[in-house]
């Protein structure tokens, strides 16, 4: 990926911001009903001795069996449900801690014009500052945020780096 890429991918997470978190919320509660109604899901029945021998054929399956199925059935899905949260979370996770170490002004007009879609003057007018500054200031706190996210690989390349030493 190229730097100007990860500002891209920037202002994607930030427009999906919303409906990948309300997606998590509602993916762990899903695992929460379906480890619930594996702790529910009845014992199979004890094999009674009798004289008479077992009827049924064999194409049907026993009641034992269908339980037994319906519950890996439940936990194949938790782990796939497990397995997406996995990928998604940790994203999400890593925007929230960019988006809190943002001072305030910054962290007002990203959230509230990309997350959130407000107006530049709303913005501007309940930041005491003006459009044009929101305007231009924008690119530079998505740039911001991808380095903080991406690490130093979404920083602009420079053609050299001069490390000072200070005596101490």
């Amino acid at each position: 990926m190229h730097h100007n890429d990860y500002t891209v991918v920037v202002r994607q997470y930030l427009a999906r911001y919303n409906r990948f978190k309300t997606y998590v919320e509602n993916v762990k509660a899903d695992i929460a009903d379906y480890e619930q109604q594996l702790a529910m899901t009845a014992a199979p029945k004890v094999p009674v001795l009798s004289p008479s021998g077992g009827g049924g054929g064999g194409e049907n399956i026993s009641q034992e069996e269908r339980e037994y199925m319906k519950k890996e059935e439940i936990v194949a899905k938790i782990q796939r449900l497990k397995k997406d949260i996995a990928k998604i979370e940790p994203v999400l996770k890593r925007l929230s801690r960019s988006l809190e170490a943002l001072d305030e002004t910054d962290r007002d007009i990203v959230t509230r014009r990309m997350i959130y879609n407000e107006s530049w003057r709303m913005i501007a007018s309940d930041n005491a500052v003006s459009e044009g500054y929101c305007r231009r200031r924008l690119p530079k706190i998505i740039e911001t945020l991808a380095s903080m996210m991406f690490g130093p690989k979404a920083m602009p390349v420079q053609t050299e780096l001069v490390f000072l030493e200070a005596d101490v």
